[in-house]
């Protein structure tokens, strides 16, 4: 099922996309069926050939050859579009019908059978093309890439443990040079610890006083000319050719005098100021003209090259994870069918990574990191969401809530009188404690602002930009009141992640989220 379009007229361009969806459908099929009846005519005229693997081999490549000249691009480019039409024919038979119906972009097709390929159990690759086939005709490739990568962990969550053994095994720095003087550092890191190291990056480089050095290989802008130095030297300032005027060149001779020579004393001023060059400004308050994704690049640079962060307060670098409690409690070799979601990996607050619960479980237990507790409820709808979220923060950060207790007001956030939205419990009866710990989420506030506990626990209920197909993580979005304050309450329910540009469309008008479209995040 189709979801709704925001703007009923962009319907020729969805049917359109469905046309192009159906032609590269079809010149899939088609190579995979030329291929095959290539092999099958020799398997007649050359019987010898075919016999062994490796001639089989050599006439495959002779039929990948022919292919890739009629459909003009590369052998390699060709081998991998047969394997994978290959693939998805044999295992994913209803995501190939929908792809050959139009309703899913081959390029979606190319991510399922990543995840696919990582299944070694054939059930779980039956269930997947089930459970595929439907998600990917709501969602965008992006957002689909999330929810099959959370598919392949929680299914088998011993394989994707020994998946990231090896991969952290493999982790390196290297080098790529581009041209125009330009290179990439490409560092190959535990998501983990990636995330951390970016978050840590856009903290200090989005501080309006934080001091950012420059690049030592960039040239630095140069300020304006101490205007105030040369007037006093020269009240009536300078003119084109850089001697001294008395005042602005009317175009004309009249009462031209020769100029004064300059005294000795100011002659030594304007060489000081010639001489010292003026630094450039390196905190946004000070007028630091580099976006923040050059602030962040000359960061990068200056901690790596100095060999620390220079930095003498604390930055609040946080990473985000959703986790199920009874990933706390077991390990994965004691988990039973009656303890649902035991083991399975925690995820990224985005939902787009999955991290193995005994690494979860030993950056918890280390006492490097300080932890937050946010409890999120349980969502409502299948697949269920975990019920509870940890963001762990490296070394260094300003010291958080001990695990398990949640603040009743973070610090730095003023006091809000609250409206109570539910009754309070009975007299002599026990408060629920799950209930307590989910109260901003049902609270609601006066303010227009929104507490930061209330924020938090948002960030961790959307994961993402709540725009159709938006990727931006939450805790970089905007807290928006769906319907705006004072008319729309300031509660969770009013609530939602925008990051700023599509904060901007629904602020004019362009962006409404009918009631069909599926939740952006969901598990």
């Amino acid at each position: 099922m189709q979801v709704a379009l925001t703007d009923p007229n962009a319907e020729p361009l969805r049917e359109s996309q469905r046309l192009l969806n159906r032609g590269q459908a079809e010149q899939l099929r088609l190579l995979v069926g030329y291929v095959e009846s290539f092999l099958r005519d020799l398997e007649v005229t050359e019987p010898e050939l075919m016999r062994s693997a490796r001639g089989r081999a050599t006439a495959e490549s002779a039929a990948i050859m022919n292919a890739a000249e009629a459909l003009g691009v590369s052998e390699g480019q060709v081998y991998t579009q047969h394997r994978q039409g290959c693939f998805a024919r044999q295992h994913l038979p209803r995501v190939w019908g929908a792809v050959r119906a139009g309703d899913v972009p081959v390029r979606s097709l190319v991510r399922v059978i990543s995840a696919a390929e990582r299944l070694v159990s054939p059930a779980h690759r039956e269930r997947l093309d089930v459970q595929a086939a439907a998600y990917a005709v709501t969602h965008r490739p992006a957002r689909l890439t999330a929810w099959l990568n959370r598919f392949v962990a929680r299914t088998e969550p011993d394989q994707h443990v020994h998946r990231c053994h090896r991969s952290h095994a493999e982790r390196r720095v290297w080098l790529e040079h581009l041209e125009d003087g330009v290179s990439i550092l490409h560092a190959m890191l535990p998501t983990l610890t990636a995330e951390a190291i970016k978050n840590r990056l856009v903290e200090v480089a989005r501080s309006p006083k934080r001091d950012v050095p420059y690049d030592p290989c960039v040239e630095k802008p140069v300020p304006a000319e101490p205007a105030a130095l040369r007037a006093e030297v020269h009240p009536g300032g300078f003119d084109w050719l850089g001697l001294p005027s008395e005042g602005p060149d009317d175009g004309s001779d009249a009462g031209w005098e020769a100029p004064q020579l300059v005294s000795a004393d100011d002659l030594e001023k304007v060489a000081a100021a010639a001489t010292v060059e003026p630094a450039a400004p390196l905190s946004r308050e000070a007028g630091d003209p580099r976006t923040q994704a050059q602030r962040e690049a000359d960061l990068l640079s200056s901690w790596l090259l100095n060999g620390g962060t220079d930095s003498g307060t604390a930055i609040n670098a946080h990473v985000g994870i959703l986790i199920e409690p009874e990933t706390l409690l077991m390990d994965s070799a004691r988990i039973t069918d009656a303890t649902e979601g035991a083991g399975r990996p925690a995820l990224s607050r985005n939902r787009r990574h999955a991290y193995p619960a005994a690494m979860i479980r030993r950056i918890i237990l280390s006492p490097e990191h300080q932890i937050t507790w946010t409890p999120v409820p349980r969502s409502t709808s299948p697949p269920a969401s975990p019920p509870g979220a940890m963001p762990a923060t490296p070394p260094g950060v300003m010291p958080a809530t001990p695990p398990g207790v949640m603040p009743a007001t973070p610090p730095g956030v003023p006091r809000t009188r609250v409206k109570p939205s539910a009754p309070p419990d009975p007299p002599g009866v026990a408060p629920d404690p799950l209930l307590r710990a989910l109260e901003p989420l049902v609270r609601v506030y006066e303010s227009r602002f929104v507490p930061q506990l209330l924020r938090r626990a948002i960030e961790f209920r959307d994961g993402t930009c709540q725009a159709p197909g938006c990727m931006v993580a939450a805790e970089h979005c905007d807290i928006d009141h769906q319907i705006p304050w004072p008319q729309g309450e300031t509660t969770a329910s009013n609530l939602w992640a925008l990051c700023r540009k599509h904060h901007r469309l629904k602020t004019a008008g362009f962006l409404d989220l009918p009631a069909d479209r599926p939740p952006s995040a969901s598990p």
